[in-house]
């Protein structure tokens, strides 16, 4: 289905617009806390909520834990009871569920510190409360941004090419403002970034990081973790090393803008300026080449599909000399079979022999050996 037409230039440019910012915009961590060892004292934390429930006014109780200043909200946001927010985090907090500890690092908090700032920020403040995590911490979803400055739109919304099977478009007083490309675990966007500001986020910050404050358009990139474990980033530590590896992977073959060349197949179509100019710009991210990250348990997985395999077939051949040795009418079930294998094995078994031999091919299959 055809997308309808944004605004379009006169003229078709050729020059790349200037890239005026870039970087992550939204960030989404759980981590796995054993809060019974925490010093968190969750009592205090009922007793504040429970107040400011029951209170009349829209309040917020102001707490300290951990050396950080928050909001309490009166309010929970499932599966989590207690979320504590300021400018730079929004926790969400619960005692017996796992992850405990749901931590959404704000936007003006990213763009201020930066997000590697940020999450040693978060990490310094549970080792405060002593909350020890048992397991690493899992990203759940990271937004990288790429803000451009824009003045003419020279570009339709069918100059796209996509394979998301599912697309949007958002309009203000007939004019295009927002396009976007997929949905659940990868969401590409090309919205006016100005306009969102005026009319929604009120985010007026951006204006001093562009040093203007129209004609900004940003290329979004929101993926959660479905998309970004293949990928290899499973832990924060991990987001600096694969960020421009899964993001060219995304740019190049998720979605991209192209300009009209005549030929019928619009993927053939050279890439538009704006497209080059962020390929170029993700390039600059340090990459290893990696498109999706290599699943180790594989090999592994394989081999024991490939042994059942042929044990089972070698288990029909056992069915068929049990069924006539029992004198069966009807073939053995490989349960009747299974019931009566581990006492014809043992007729082979040397205790020794067996652990030494295991052993030794735990040590080949380990190097990749088979």
């Amino acid at each position: 289905m055809a997308l309808e037409p944004l605004r379009i230039a006169a003229t078709m440019t050729s020059e790349r617009p200037r890239l005026l910012l870039s970087g992550i915009d939204s960030l989404y961590v759980s981590y796995f806390v054993s809060m019974g060892e925490s010093w968190l004292d969750f009592d205090e934390l009922a007793y504040q909520q429970q107040r400011l429930k029951e209170s009349r006014r829209d309040e917020v109780a102001k707490i300290t834990i951990g050396g950080e200043s928050f909001a309490l909200m009166p309010y929970g946001l499932h599966p989590y009871r207690y979320v504590l927010v300021n400018e730079d985090f929004e926790i969400r907090l619960t005692e017996k569920m796992q992850p405990s500890c749901h931590v959404r690092f704000s936007s003006k908090g990213l763009w201020s510190h930066g997000y590697a700032a940020l999450l040693a920020r978060l990490n310094a403040w549970l080792e405060a409360i002593n909350g020890a995590l048992y397991r690493p911490s899992s990203v759940s979803r990271i937004d990288w941004s790429f803000d451009y400055d824009l003045p003419l739109v020279d570009f339709a919304a069918d100059h796209f090419v996509t394979r998301a099977s599912k697309d949007a478009i958002y309009r203000e007083h007939g004019l295009v403002q927002t396009l976007t490309f997929g949905r659940g675990e990868v969401v590409v966007r090309l919205y006016d970034k100005s306009a969102e500001i005026e009319q929604e986020s009120g985010k007026v910050f951006f204006h001093q990081l562009w040093g203007q404050k129209e004609n900004v358009w940003r290329v979004e990139f929101q993926i959660r973790r479905e998309r970004l474990a293949p990928g290899g980033i499973t832990n924060p530590t991990e987001i600096g090393i694969h960020q421009g590896d899964i993001l060219r992977e995304l740019a190049n073959s998720h979605t991209t803008l192209r300009k009209p060349s005549g030929d019928s197949n619009r993927s053939r179509w050279p890439l538009h300026p704006l497209w080059q100019g962020l390929l170029q710009d993700i390039s600059a991210l340090d990459q290893t080449g990696l498109i999706r990250e290599i699943d180790r348990q594989a090999p592994l997985n394989w081999r024991l599909f490939q042994q059942t395999k042929s044990l089972h077939g070698g288990l029909k051949g056992l069915a068929a000399v049990l069924g006539l040795l029992k004198g069966a009418t009807a073939p053995l079930t490989i349960e009747e079979v299974h019931a009566e294998l581990l006492s014809h094995l043992k007729l082979h078994h040397d205790p020794y022999t067996w652990e030494q031999d295991v052993a030794a091919r735990i040590t080949k299959y380990s190097y990749g050996l088979w």
